[in-house]
């Protein structure tokens, strides 16, 4: 059931009984048009995840969750091309299994109303204990990913791809922009966020739809006035290759190439991008696995991955800096290769039942149909998988070359380790 219970607030319940759970998801989609709000949006999925007005700690939040049978709860925040999806998601076992039913249903709207409408606030500001400490927390791990060189790598080159500010930075934002986030500033944002986000519910277990949709119409969220017009992201093309080298102290190189693949979330060119890029790297049955890796001996790992979202096509190599000219020419050398058209029948087959069979696997997760859900609201494309395993098997070789031929290499990071 798909029902628009106000303007702009989307109700989807997913009656199920392959789970022994009831899964709630609240998410809050926005259109971004400032970098800032990043960072903003990431600090306020902390800061709504472990207090509120009736829990005011971390302890007493988990005392509540405890009292609905172990029922678990977080934030989530990320992005999909120009929109940005901060969820609260609550997972408890379904009525039906209890010795004596209690409408936890009712219970975890009760405790998600608590969470998302009355914050730990006061004056018109976050309570500034709490702020601060979930300030230190998010710097702390963006500080972090630095440390991570394979995800640094990929950031560094998010930032040489992309025209776009927000585009270049990444879903959590930036230690600068955090920097100067007040408590008052938040808590304004956050009223924003409540009156002109959109908002989609998901409930997915055993449940009835007309008890879902009054536990929903409980929660207070009026009309939206601001709705989302573009979802993906179009980057424009360069006429020249950005190569940018920097060195740091490291046991190994990075070397990653931004392609841009012009083609869209579940437009007609997807599907055959989405083998397409199983084939060059997104497989242990890859071209850059078995060449550049297996055969050569050029990689510690070598991979690819398609963002349907940004047209951006992204390969990550972990190298030794002596063999940066040979591993770049022979990585551009795969890709080159499958344009065209050099890899053969099987291996085209084996790629797509690969992928159906990590897809099948996928299916017995419960937020998996929820996501897809929520991806058929935001492209306004409906697919069941029967669907998208239907679409991958008529994917053809000739397909597979028209998409390799419209990847063109846009940018290049080298993360210069030394002389190894």
């Amino acid at each position: 059931m798909q029902k628009e219970i106000n303007t702009g607030v989307m109700l989807n319940v997913i009656p199920t009984q392959q789970f022994k759970t009831t899964r709630v998801v609240i998410s809050f989609l926005k259109e971004l048009t400032d970098s800032k709000e990043l960072v903003m949006r990431t600090l306020l999925a902390n800061i709504l995840e472990t207090s509120s007005q009736a829990y005011p700690t971390q302890k007493a939040v988990a005392l509540e969750l405890s009292k609905m049978y172990g029922a678990s709860f977080g934030t989530t925040v990320s992005r999909r091309g120009q929109v940005h999806i901060l969820n609260f998601v609550l997972n408890c076992v379904n009525d039906n299994y209890l010795l004596h039913p209690e409408d936890l249903l009712g219970q975890v709207f009760s405790f998600l109303k608590e969470l998302i409408f009355a914050p730990l606030a006061n004056d018109g500001a976050f309570d500034e204990a709490t702020f601060e400490r979930q300030k230190l927390n998010l710097t702390a791990y963006i500080e972090a990913v630095k440390d991570n060189k394979q995800s640094y790598a990929t950031l560094e080159l998010q930032k040489v791809y992309f025209e776009d500010a927000i585009q270049q930075a990444a879903n959590y934002g930036t230690v600068e922009d955090l920097a100067s986030v007040t408590a008052a500033e938040l808590y304004a944002y956050y009223l924003e966020m409540l009156q002109n986000d959109q908002i989609q519910i998901f409930v997915s277990g055993d449940v009835l739809e007309a008890e879902v949709e009054e536990n929903v119409l409980a929660l207070p969220f009026g009309k939206r006035t601001t709705a989302i017009t573009k979802l993906c992201y179009e980057q424009p093309i360069r006429t020249q290759v950005v190569e940018v080298v920097e060195k740091q102290t490291l046991n190994q190189s990075k070397l990653d190439l931004a392609y841009r693949l012009p083609t869209t979330y579940r437009d007609a060119d997807h599907y055959a991008a989405v083998v397409f890029n199983a084939l060059l790297g997104g497989s242990p049955q890859s071209k850059l696995f078995a060449n550049v890796r297996e055969k050569e001996s050029l990689a510690y790992y070598a991979s690819s991955n398609f963002d349907p979202f940004r047209q951006l096509l992204l390969i990550q190599t972990g190298i030794k800096t002596r063999d940066k000219e040979k591993a770049y020419s022979l990585i551009r050398q795969q890709v080159t290769d499958l344009a065209a058209g050099k890899f053969s029948e099987t291996e085209l087959e084996n790629i797509k039942l690969n992928l159906i069979n990590g897809y099948e696997s996928r299916l017995d997760n419960q937020m998996t149909a929820i996501t897809r859900s929520q991806l058929d609201i935001l492209s306004q494309v409906s697919e069941t998988p029967a669907t998208w395993i239907e679409k991958i098997n008529q994917v053809s070789h000739q397909d597979v070359v028209e998409v390799a031929n419209l990847a063109e290499l846009q940018a290049v990071f080298f993360l210069d380790g030394g002389h190894i």
